[in-house]
């Protein structure tokens, strides 16, 4: 009588006695928490070899990295509004303030003709902000605490960080997972909630950096309440949601400035 291979195996395992039986379900959990442990150990060692790199990098090797950056990011108001000018004014009061920022980018600020509340920095410095934020906010120093915030990031090097996280990430994930198409979606699905873990951890440094930069130009972080207590009225996202996020709840980042 012709069997199969895997017929065959599983008629071994039921006559043979030295063969225990198994539950499918916890040879499943157990395997699952087993490559979420090694993911997290790869995550700590990721995180130690790129900072351990990125920080020491020379600002020249930082600067050729950046320039070979290009993004195209449309549609962009190019004219040089009275906005862009209280930015770029603010800007100019930040960057004296930390070496980091200094004898780097420029960091042009450009104003995307988006309804969305948001501002971002690119890894070469560019910074933007949407029409939809600049026209719900004017407060100089709630402008200040998102601009300050963005350049956190960049003196961070946090863009570079994220990439280099990524690409050694990759490379140890390509080689465990062998090919194996259901072992890959496992690995990369607990990869994406480490990575959002760690871009929340991102966004509350630059939040606290952000912090002591409006310290030291006004003397306090009024702005940076403001603009927490401006977000939380339009934050409608559950608390437990931040999980699934880049960035912590309103409610959190909050907190952690009041606490500064």
């Amino acid at each position: 009588m012709n069997k199969s291979l895997e017929e065959r195996y599983l008629n071994v395992i039921e006559d043979n006695v030295n063969v225990g039986k198994s539950n499918v379900g916890i040879e499943f959990i157990i395997l699952i928490s087993g490559i979420a442990a090694l993911l997290f150990a790869l995550y700590i060692f990721a995180d130690a070899i790129g900072n351990f790199f990125i920080d020491r990098m020379s600002d020249e090797t930082q600067m050729k990295i950046e320039n070979a950056f290009s993004y195209s990011i449309n549609p962009i108001v190019e004219n040089r509004d009275k906005d862009i000018e209280v930015l770029e004014n603010i800007r100019d009061e930040i960057v004296p303030l930390d070496k980091k920022l200094q004898g780097k980018s420029k960091f042009p600020i450009y104003k995307i003709d988006k309804k969305e509340i948001n501002a971002f920095v690119t890894p070469n410095g560019t910074i933007f902000f949407t029409k939809g934020l600049l026209k719900e906010i004017k407060d100089e120093e709630v402008l200040a605490f998102i601009l300050a915030h963005e350049l956190g990031h960049y003196a961070h090097r946090d863009h570079l960080k994220t990439i280099s996280r990524q690409i050694i990430i990759s490379a140890v994930i390509s080689i465990f997972s062998a090919g194996n198409n259901n072992l890959d979606i496992t690995i990369n699905s607990i990869s994406d909630l480490n990575s959002l873990n760690y871009s929340r951890k991102q966004e509350k440094e630059a939040d606290l950096y952000a912090n002591k930069i409006v310290y030291k130009l006004y003397g306090r972080n009024t702005g940076a309440v403001e603009f927490f207590k401006f977000l939380e009225k339009k934050d409608k996202m559950p608390e437990y949601l931040q999980y699934f996020s880049t960035h912590p709840s309103t409610k959190q980042r909050l907190k952690l400035i009041q606490q500064k």
